[in-house]
């Protein structure tokens, strides 16, 4: 498998788009045909638009297509672009009375770091539909990447440039799960491989500072808000909507290996999970969903690394360790 990103997964597209003076932009995964989504949002403080009708129980889920935006709610407006590519490309399938295009998607906060006033989301959002391709998935300052920072304990002076990273795995019988995050955590990014820190809060001669060294000054100082990590695992396995959702849930676990802390209350973090159902007749086999889920944790610690290496510093705020 030479793709080793989220492209990997037969059936899906992947598109950035960005504006590189306001320094936010969106990412959208697009489906053909409609994929069966599901997610599961764990930090306290989630953006998401039209995930209750992904829940458990619900009907209505599968989806021409997941965005990923900066700029908080205003970044929502990304799907009116997204609904008009869907629409102008008739992949939109009818539902009832006409073609109803199936979009879902999450914001992160990075209004501290943006300037949006003047930014266009619904050019953004089309812009990224035409830019999507099955082509490798840029990775850094990218998509909904651009605005993301990381490391936010101390305030935005002290933070490290977060962004957009991604990566695959091929198990065995051609089984793919594929992840991309934009990552924009308050907390610390942690390479689990390594065993250290690789961007957060910035302390003297290139130094970070942990979560434990400060909770002191976390405790009395303000609460910063420009948080959020946000993403997608997806699988070319056909898996139930049910099955989906617990591939969501495990997939946290992958934040957990490598954010410190998360899922705080000022965090929204928020993972999608998808199926393109290339690979049929085997979602009855017993532990799948697990091995599917443990696979899309370990991409997704692995895609939040990638996320802060393949950064450069913008507008004043620094890259983290690449090595």
């Amino acid at each position: 498998m030479t793709n080793t990103t989220l492209t990997a997964v037969e059936g899906l597209k992947v598109g950035h788009a960005q504006d590189e003076q306001a320094r936010t932009g969106c990412t959208v995964i697009l489906f053909e045909p409609e994929a069966d989504v599901a997610c599961e949002a764990r930090g306290g403080w989630p953006g998401t638009y039209d995930t209750h009708s992904i829940d458990v129980t619900k009907t209505f889920v599968k989806k021409n297509a997941v965005f990923l935006t900066g700029g908080d709610v205003f970044g929502f407006d990304t799907a009116i672009g997204i609904r008009r590519y869907v629409l102008e490309h008739s992949l939109a399938l009818d539902k009832g009375a006409g073609k109803l295009p199936g979009i879902v998607g999450a914001n992160i906060y990075d209004l501290e770091f943006a300037t949006i006033r003047d930014v266009n989301y619904p050019e953004l959002g089309y812009s990224a539909c035409v830019n999507a391709s099955t082509q490798p998935v840029a990775e850094g300052n990218v998509g909904a990447g651009t605005g993301a920072t990381v490391g936010k304990l101390k305030g935005m002076d002290l933070a490290c440039k977060g962004g957009c990273g991604t990566t695959a795995r091929q198990l065995p019988n051609d089984v793919v799960v594929g992840v991309l995050v934009v990552t924009n955590p308050l907390g610390n990014i942690y390479d689990p491989e390594t065993g250290k820190t690789i961007a957060g809060v910035r302390g003297p001669k290139g130094t970070f500072l942990e979560f434990d060294e400060i909770i002191a000054d976390f405790l009395i100082g303000p609460t910063p808000r420009s948080n959020t990590t946000i993403g997608i695992v997806a699988t070319n396995v056909d898996l139930s909507h049910e099955q989906l959702i617990k591939v969501a849930q495990m997939a946290h676990d992958g934040l957990a290996m490598s954010i410190r802390p998360v899922h705080t209350s000022t965090d929204g973090d928020t993972i999608f999970a998808a199926s393109t159902a290339r690979i049929r007749g085997i979602r009855e086999l017993e532990r799948i969903v697990d091995i599917i889920g443990y696979v899309g944790a370990q991409c997704v610690a692995r895609a939040v690394v990638k996320s802060v290496k393949a950064t450069k510093s913008m507008s004043g705020i620094q890259a983290g360790k690449t090595s």
